[in-house]
């Protein structure tokens, strides 16, 4: 699902490849295995799988694609400039505290006065960030790379268009605005834009049993987190990548 949380971390953008969104053509008649029952139909794609998330997904993929090409949210070469060199400050800032992290626990193993406990733990977290920074290294000699610099450029394009779409469906049906890793979801909007599609044939949802999985999601209140009614503006129509997290 486009919502499914994603950590904006020290590889965030790579962290949210399920923002990718999947190339559908409307000249496409289906998706799935062909052995695979039809779940559902969506713009005339028939949805074959009996996994009810993955059903979701392809609606999910089809449906905020069209919406993103009707009405021109893709994004621009400014903006994806933008986001990679905002990610790329990010993950030096990370790499920072980590860094600044990992120097104060080797003081603290030194010491000499913790106990087995709190040094069996602090050994474990200075693992984990000496594996991070090294991952930060490595990341970095493949910075030049033709091929990862088309695949984060292909990643920043999707995200962008995403907080387009959510942006756009925020404006036109308003609604509550729902805590993600991946940035502030117009959860109500979401909702009212697939019963749209629902009312003018362009989503069948066939497995009736699926069915009241996909608008679970949407009804269950107690899936999601909401912004404050003075806070969901700004949220979801700041570009998360571009608020400045907290420190750690």
């Amino acid at each position: 699902m486009l919502w499914k949380p994603c950590h904006p971390g020290t590889a965030w953008l790579y962290g949210c490849l399920l923002l990718l969104l999947v190339p559908f053509s409307q000249a496409q008649e289906s998706y799935g295995k062909p052995e695979d029952p039809v779940a559902a139909e969506v713009m005339g794609i028939e949805v074959r799988t009996s996994n009810p998330g993955e059903m979701t997904y392809a609606i999910d993929q089809v449906l905020m694609v069209s919406y993103a090409k009707e009405h021109g949210l893709g994004a621009t070469d400014g903006e994806i400039r933008q986001l990679i060199a905002r990610k790329k400050e990010m993950e030096m800032r990370t790499r920072k505290e980590a860094e600044a992290r990992h120097g104060k626990i080797q003081k603290q193993l030194q010491s000499g006065s913790l106990s087995e406990d709190d040094r069996k733990q602090l050994e474990e977290e200075q693992k984990f960030l000496g594996n991070m920074l090294q991952r930060a290294r490595v990341a970095e000699t493949q910075g030049s790379d033709p091929k990862q610099t088309a695949a984060e450029t292909q990643v920043a394009k999707a995200i962008i268009g995403q907080w387009k779409v959510n942006k756009a469906l925020y404006k036109k049906y308003g609604g509550r605005v729902a805590y993600q890793q991946s940035g502030a979801a117009p959860l109500d909007a979401y909702y009212r834009f697939f019963k749209d599609a629902q009312k003018t044939g362009d989503l069948k949802i066939l497995n009736k049993e699926f069915e009241s999985v996909f608008w679970n999601f949407y009804t269950d209140d107690n899936k999601h987190r909401f912004y404050l009614e003075n806070e969901k503006d700004k949220a979801i129509n700041t570009p998360w990548w571009m608020m400045d997290p907290k420190s750690g």
